[in-house]
C-alpha cells in the first residue's frame, strides 16, 4: 500500500497568522525611498490576503523598492506560492531577506513566498530549509500518486517562472519523510533561489569604433551598468556605463575585482548628472593582475569621503575577462620599446636561486622567452621593478613592487 508524505500544503488545525509589520523610509538625495516588510511566525490560509491589505497602506506614497524580511519555519505550501505570487505582482523592485533574530530561518512553505522576490539575499548565520510537501492526513494508492505529481507540478512551475531552477524541486522531494534539509548557501545561489542583489550579467565579446572589445553587463538591484574593456598602445582601458542615484556625486571611480575595490587614478568623467555616469579609466599593471588573476571586474563611484558608493554589485565573474585583460598586457610587453644600447650599463641585478612571490604583473606570465628578453620587456615597462624566471620552462614573471624573496632551485630572480 503506497502512502504518500507529501510538506505541508494543507493546514486544517486552527493556527495563529503571521505577524506582518511594515516601514516605509524617505527618499533621500542619494538613495530612493523603500517599505520594508517583516513577516515572522507560521504561515497560514489567509496571510497572503493580510499581506495585500499591509501593501495597500503605502497605496499612495512614492515607492521605488519593497524590501521584505522572512523568519518562519513555514506552513501552508499554497498559502506560501500566494504569499510569492503577491510579491512577484508589485511593479516596484522587490527584495527578499532571511533575518529576524540571531539565526533567522525560512523553511518549508516559506521558501515560496521568499523567491517571489526579484532579488534574493541571505546573510551568514541564516537558514533556508526544505522538506517533502505533506498533508495532516494520510493518503494511499493512486490518490496519493495523482496528488503527488499535481503539486510536484504547480510547484515546478512556479519555480521556474521565479528564475529558480527545476534541480531545486529534485531537494524539495528527495528529503527524507517530514525531516527538514538546510539547503547549503552556496547551491542555494548555483540553482537561482539566492541572486544577492543581481538578476543577471553576460560577458561577450563586440566591435567598438572599429577594435574588438569586452563588454561586461550586468541588471541588479542597483541599476543596469556594463563596463567596455579595450586594448590600446599603453596597455588595457576601460569605459564604464553606471546607471546613477537621484543624486549623484563625482568622487573617486574604484575597480572592484577579486573581492576588493583598487584606487583608479588616471580616470576622466565623460558624462554625468544626466541619468548615467560614464567613465573612462586607465587599467595599471598591477589591476590588470588583480582583474585577470580573479576573472572578474566591476566599476563603482564613490563619494568623497568613500563612505557609499553607486555602480556594479560586487563583480562579474568569466574567464573571458582575464583573457581580454591578461592578453592586452602580453600584447602591451611584447610591443614595449627597444632596450638601451649595449654599451649602457646592465639595469638589473640578478639574484640566483630566489624566487620574488607576489607581486605579479601578469596573472600567468610570459612563456616561452630568454631571461634576457624578460630583463628587456621589465626594463621597458615603468610599472616593473624586478621579475622572477623559471629556467626550465623559460617562464617570465614580471613583478611590481613588494614580492617577497624566498629561496627555490631552478628560478633566477632580477631586480632593478
Amino acid at each position: 500500500m503506497a502512502v504518500i508524505s507529501v510538506g505541508a500544503f494543507c493546514n486544517p488545525q486552527v493556527a495563529s497568522a503571521m505577524e506582518i509589520s511594515s516601514s516605509y523610509r524617505e527618499g533621500t538625495q542619494f538613495m530612493h525611498p523603500i517599505l520594508t516588510i517583516s513577516m515572522s511566525g507560521e504561515i497560514v490560509q489567509g496571510d497572503a490576503t493580510a499581506l495585500r491589505a499591509e501593501l495597500l497602506k503605502y497605496e499612495d506614497r512614492p515607492l521605488t523598492e519593497i524590501s521584505f524580511e522572512f523568519d518562519s519555519p513555514g506552513g501552508s505550501l499554497l498559502e506560501g506560492i500566494l504569499i510569492g505570487q503577491v510579491i512577484a505582482a508589485q511593479p516596484e523592485d522587490t527584495t527578499s531577506r532571511v533575518a529576524g533574530g540571531s539565526s533567522p530561518i525560512c523553511a518549508s512553505a516559506c521558501v515560496y513566498a521568499y523567491i517571489g522576490a526579484d532579488f534574493r539575499f541571505i546573510e551568514e548565520g541564516a537558514g533556508v530549509g526544505v522538506h517533502q510537501f505533506y498533508t495532516q492526513n494520510e493518503l494511499t494508492g493512486g490518490d496519493a500518486l495523482a496528488i503527488g505529481q499535481e503539486l510536484s507540478s504547480v510547484i515546478l512551475t512556479y519555480l521556474v517562472s521565479r528564475g529558480v531552477k527545476a534541480e531545486f524541486l529534485e531537494d524539495i522531494v528527495s528529503a527524507r519523510g517530514n525531516s527538514m534539509v538546510w539547503v547549503d548557501h552556496q547551491r542555494l545561489a548555483d540553482l537561482g533561489v539566492v541572486s544577492q542583489g543581481v538578476r543577471g550579467q553576460s560577458v561577450e565579446y563586440v566591435n567598438h569604433e572599429g577594435e574588438i572589445s569586452l563588454r561586461v553587463e550586468q541588471d541588479a538591484l542597483v541599476g543596469q551598468n556594463k563596463i567596455l574593456i579595450s586594448c590600446g598602445n599603453e596597455g588595457p582601458y576601460g569605459i564604464a556605463f553606471l546607471q546613477e542615484p537621484p543624486m549623484p556625486f563625482a568622487g573617486p571611480f574604484m575597480v572592484h575585482a577579486g573581492g576588493y575595490d583598487h584606487v583608479i587614478h588616471d580616470f576622466t568623467y565623460i558624462r554625468h548628472g544626466s541619468g548615467e555616469t560614464v567613465a573612462g579609466f586607465k587599467i595599471t599593471p598591477q589591476v590588470a593582475a588583480e582583474i585577470a588573476g580573479a576573472s572578474s571586474i566591476g566599476g563603482r563611484v564613490y563619494n568623497m569621503d568613500n563612505s557609499i558608493f553607486y555602480g556594479f554589485a560586487g563583480e562579474v565573474v568569466d574567464p573571458k575577462i582575464r583573457d581580454m585583460v591578461d592578453g592586452c598586457m602580453r600584447k602591451f610587453f611584447r610591443s614595449s620599446p627597444p632596450p638601451p644600447p649595449p654599451a649602457a650599463p646592465p639595469r638589473m641585478t640578478r639574484q640566483n636561486g630566489i624566487d620574488l612571490r607576489g607581486a605579479d604583473l601578469l596573472a600567468n606570465g610570459i612563456r616561452g622567452i630568454s631571461l634576457d628578453e624578460c630583463e628587456r620587456q621589465c626594463l621597458a615597462a615603468s610599472d616593473c621593478t624586478a621579475l622572477s624566471y623559471v629556467i626550465d620552462m623559460q617562464w617570465c614573471w614580471p613583478k611590481g613592487y613588494g614580492g617577497t624573496p624566498v629561496e627555490t632551485a631552478g628560478v633566477i630572480s632580477s631586480v632593478r
